[in-house]
């Protein structure tokens, strides 16, 4: 029952949240368009695409650091297991959660802020950066292991969007990531 009210409490959290994005980007005269949201139906492949480079940068750059903290600690650094977060098991709320979080972490943290900092006159590395910052924020109860893998993906996606300026990639590739999490985390 507990993880029940933490799903609700979470979906009303980003339900709420979107719709004060739409009210503060409507009152700024601006569009999902403005933020990069153009549904091709290429953006499947390209979501696919996007999710297969982000594991392998993840890999590259993850492994070396993995070896070089062995030969500093003595040992790997152990990811934390995120049980916990999706062992809440498939029911029709941790469906709906897995499926809204996508488009409130990109659509707020990656096209939002990064447009803003850009139209704000910040360069695209500076958007890359806050938008990565920002989103490990609030991933850092997953651990050091799983914030750094996470770092790498986020930075993947930061880059894809501030070179083509689409979001709908981005939110389908992190809607697979999530699903994979929930389908682990349920079995």
């Amino acid at each position: 029952m507990q993880q029940q009210f933490r799903l609700i409490g979470a979906l009303i959290t980003q339900a709420t949240s979107l719709t004060v994005l739409w009210y503060v980007m409507s009152m700024q005269g601006k569009t999902w368009k403005d933020i990069g949201w153009k549904l091709e139906f290429a953006d499947v492949p390209r979501a696919l695409g996007l999710l297969e480079v982000a594991y392998v940068a993840t890999y590259l750059f993850l492994v070396p650091l993995q070896y070089c903290y062995r030969a500093y600690a003595g040992h790997f650094f152990v990811p934390k297991p995120l049980n916990s977060m999706f062992g809440f098991g498939l029911s029709s709320l941790s469906i709906a959660f897995i499926c809204l979080n996508p488009f409130f972490e990109e659509l707020i943290v990656r096209a939002y802020t990064m447009s803003e900092v850009m139209n704000f006159g910040g360069s695209r590395g500076l958007a890359v950066i806050v938008s990565v910052v920002a989103q490990m924020s609030y991933h850092l109860y997953q651990g050091p292991a799983n914030g750094l893998a996470l770092t790498f993906f986020f930075t993947v996606f930061s880059i894809y969007y501030v070179r083509t300026r689409r979001i709908i990639p981005a939110i389908l590739a992190h809607l697979c990531v999530d699903m994979l999490g929930l389908i682990r985390g349920a079995f």
